[in-house]
């Protein structure tokens, strides 16, 4: 009996009780990660350019209920726009946009959608990323100030 709640606890993942429920408890460390970016962009300045001023984030993760996920379709929300719209103009684009992933051992997948939103934005005079943690953020932020990236690099 024990080891078929220990196989059945590790097929579900950890677990909370809320009021009165077990409930499968949420592993968000891409959340984790952006707020300490965004820590980090609040008190920031590089190259005269407070980070935090110009870094904004796009409220288009796929958890919400079925009313606030209509809403989002019906005021313009589309699938797949980057996480994160930095608009200051370097590196010859128009500005930076950053979608992050959880850290690369969480496996998370770039899906088409941000694919599609890559090349467009991409075509568009935008340098488009990914990155996997805050230290990464915080670098491609840096370096794009710093006119260090060139677009179509490996590295961005």
């Amino acid at each position: 009996m024990d080891s078929n709640i220990y196989e059945i606890s590790k097929a579900i993942g950890r677990t909370e009780q809320r009021s009165g429920k077990l409930k499968k408890k949420r592993r968000e460390p891409e959340t984790k990660e952006c707020a300490d970016a965004i820590r980090w962009a609040r008190k920031t300045t590089i190259a005269g350019i407070c980070v935090g001023d110009f870094l904004t984030h796009v409220p288009n993760e796929g958890k919400r209920g079925n009313k606030a996920q209509y809403d989002f379709y019906q005021l313009g929300g589309q699938p797949g726009y980057p996480d994160y719209i930095f608009d200051v103009a370097r590196c010859g684009c128009h500005g930076l946009r950053i979608e992050m992933k959880a850290p690369e051992q969480y496996r998370s997948l770039i899906s088409d959608d941000q694919r599609k939103w890559e090349y467009r934005l991409s075509e568009q005079g935008y340098l488009f990323v990914y990155c996997y943690s805050a230290s990464e953020m915080k670098k491609t932020i840096t370096d794009y100030l710093l006119n260090q990236i060139e677009p179509g690099d490996d590295a961005a």
